[in-house]
């Protein structure tokens, strides 16, 4: 039978929170499922190679390379910007607990960045845009991504193990 919280402590029924002690220690919210870590990575790297990308995108909409043969992507272009919106917005509310949690107005930044970002990654498919240019800018984005969410990462288990005194003193 599944325990019940407690309306206004937030603890369950029989006074213990859901976050146990393991045996060497560490919390539960500390350490969470592989499963779960790997779904993050695999997002997170997603994120760096759509940023990749869009920065591609944008050389060849600078170099002029986008607008070749009478390509549709300018037709496109306010379709694409609804729907990055839309996205921004629904990644701003899947990754609400982990992924910068205390921003204010996170969803009108993630919802403005998918408006942006969307439209330019796109225009890598319209013209010829060399592809000196896309691989490494799509391996560097994924990789940066990764390394920054890596750091946070190992930032957080490290608070989170610190005794109380560390942690005010962290503050």
């Amino acid at each position: 039978m599944r325990q019940r919280r407690h309306p206004t402590s937030g603890r369950h029924r029989n006074g213990g929170s859901r976050a146990r002690r393991r045996s060497d220690g560490v919390s539960s919210i500390t350490r969470p499922h592989p499963l779960v870590v790997f779904i993050r990575l695999c997002g997170v790297t997603g994120f760096g190679v759509f940023l990749g990308l869009s920065i591609a995108g944008l050389v060849g909409i600078i170099t002029g390379r986008a607008f070749t043969d009478g390509t549709a992507w300018l037709a496109g272009v306010p379709v694409l910007a609804a729907l990055g919106a839309a996205v921004g917005a629904t990644t701003a509310w899947l990754t609400r607990r982990w992924f910068f949690p205390s921003m204010p107005r996170r969803w009108l930044l993630f919802a403005s960045s998918g408006l942006l970002v969307l439209p330019l990654a796109t225009a890598v498919g319209q013209g010829e845009v060399v592809s000196a240019v896309t691989f490494p800018s799509t391996a560097l984005g994924s990789i940066t991504t990764t390394i920054l969410w890596r750091r946070g990462c190992r930032r957080k288990v490290a608070l989170a193990q610190a005794s109380p005194h560390q942690r005010l003193d962290r503050r």
